[in-house]
């Protein structure tokens, strides 16, 4: 089913209570980029593509999104923005149909007079664009049919990956941007030059068919694949951190033991500063995508220990480390930040190993 920027910030209005004035920015912004919101699936927050259902606001959630590039622009150029620094270097693995010939190869399927097309046949969509870098599939799709809906799974290569999200780039254009998310490890590090695809495409409420399709490139890339602690640190440590790499995302896993409640709620917000390797910082207002934790616990010992999970985006992918370094802020009674009430908490810093 579609929806239309407009018409999911509406929902996300019906379906979620008043917050805060700094969330409620947040929201704003990430309905803008038309970014996801995710639910509670159990001990962590997943997230979960919005065009489906909306859901409830789950503890420690905080979206944020960029800017949308004009119109003008072609219909790739709006996501390749939002990926700051590793915008060329993401453009380099984008498949364009109309350029390259053979390398997006669509299955067909039989028209009949019935739905207007003639017998001959054709292909339920086409792929207009195409980009692949082991953690994130994205393809522009213009459909042959007015009604254009995909099933949750998409697989790639045979393998179970999730569909994100299913939007419109621009209302009437007629072509469809769809983002889906490699989750198999294996799958992310597997160097290739050709992906087929296969998804479940719903012509109408209630006829589907299975669909695939091919894309050929030598310039797709994987994801790299790291873990670690941290430790040695005076509030706490890591125990273990799990992050994978690439120019469309950095999925940043960390498992916390801390020893204050207070400090424990300065890092389970993610107001963190990201320092790269060259000395290059973005604030949380650059590079974060999605911050989902855990609910605390507190041992026996007194630690009390969390888990995170952080989508990062605009950060550079070539940085051998990525520094967070945390950032106190202080809010009033109706959880309005207090201006200019940011501390930077330059000896509380972490540095994460990157590379594999």
């Amino acid at each position: 089913m579609r929806m239309s920027y407009e018409d999911f910030a509406d929902e996300l209005s019906r379906s979620f209570p008043r917050t805060p004035e700094r969330f409620q920015q947040i929201v704003s912004r990430e309905v803008s980029a038309h970014m996801k919101p995710v639910k509670n699936t159990g001990r962590m927050t997943k997230r979960k593509k919005f065009y489906k259902a909306l859901l409830p606001v789950v503890a420690c959630l905080v979206l944020a999104g960029s800017t949308v590039a004009a119109a003008r622009l072609p219909v790739f150029q709006d996501w390749l923005d939002g990926l700051g620094i590793n915008a060329e270097r993401a453009e380099q693995s984008i498949v364009h149909g109309d350029e390259t010939g053979e390398a997006i190869i669509m299955e067909t399927t039989a028209g009949s007079e019935a739905d207007g097309s003639s017998p001959q046949e054709l292909p339920l969509f086409q792929v207009t664009d195409a980009y692949y870098d082991g953690a994130t599939l994205m393809f522009w799709a213009q459909p042959a049919n007015e009604y254009f809906e995909l099933g949750d799974h998409v697989y790639i290569n045979d393998v179970d990956s999730r569909l994100e999200y299913v939007a419109e780039t621009e209302s009437g254009s007629g072509i469809y941007e769809c983002k889906v998310t490699v989750v198999d490890p294996e799958l992310q590090k597997t160097d290739t030059d050709v992906i087929n695809v296969k998804v479940q495409v719903y012509t109408s409420p209630d006829s589907r068919s299975d669909y695939a399709f091919t894309v050929k490139s030598d310039q797709f890339g994987t994801a790299a694949q790291n873990s670690g602690n941290v430790t040695g640190m005076d509030f706490g440590q890591i125990v273990s951190y799990q992050v994978t790499v690439s120019p469309s995302v950095i999925n940043l896993h960390l498992d916390w033991e801390v020893r204050e409640e207070g400090m424990m709620e300065i890092l389970r917000w993610g107001d963190y500063i990201l320092e790269d390797a060259s000395g290059r910082r973005l604030t949380h207002e650059e590079w974060l995508r999605s911050n989902g934790c855990s609910d605390p616990e507190q041992g026996a010992d007194g630690m009390i220990t969390f888990s995170q999970d952080l989508e990062i985006k605009g950060f550079d992918a070539s940085s051998p480390t990525m520094t967070l370094i945390p950032v106190r802020v202080s809010w009033d009674a109706n959880g309005s930040q207090i201006a200019d009430s940011e501390e930077v908490l330059e000896d509380c810093a972490v540095t994460i190993d990157l590379t594999e």
